[in-house]
């Protein structure tokens, strides 16, 4: 098979395509790609050029249209936001013990927040305790007992 042969262009140019994809993450690039794959299989069965363009307009006129469907779609994190921000208001933690200097704190991705009871705030949840989280307060978590 020679190397500039449009077989191979056009699986060059799905391969391009499937990179950038993996940059982006949208899924247009991988609708694209799909299209170029089936565009190869054209040239591959001998069609022309024209006959590869049309190919090439049809698979991007079916495959891009249901992308851009998947893209609306797609399920998005809502509380998305720092901790600061309100993510993560209203979940239900249990108080664990931090390493270093033994204080009550919650977990929220991935991070340690010390925790004070909204009621008390010189009193601190103990370990094992149910709570709710409350607000935050710059780096302190408030937060309830769990119902």
């Amino acid at each position: 098979m020679d190397l500039l042969s449009p077989t191979v262009l056009w699986l060059l140019v799905a391969l391009v395509s499937l990179v950038f994809e993996l940059f982006t993450g949208a899924y247009v690039l991988l609708a694209i790609a799909l299209a170029a794959a089936l565009t190869s299989v054209g040239a591959w069965l001998g069609l022309d050029l024209i006959g590869q363009l049309a190919v090439l307009a049809v698979g991007c006129g079916i495959l891009v249209p249901l992308a851009i469907h998947r893209l609306k779609h797609r399920p998005h994190k809502s509380d998305f936001g720092v901790a600061g921000a309100g993510a993560g208001t209203g979940q239900h933690f249990v108080v664990t013990l931090r390493d270093y200097d033994s204080a009550s704190c919650i977990k929220l991705d991935g991070d340690l927040y010390r925790a004070v009871l909204e009621t008390q705030p010189e009193a601190a949840p103990s370990p094992g305790d149910k709570v709710v989280l409350v607000r935050f307060d710059g780096n302190q978590a408030i937060v309830s007992p769990a119902p």
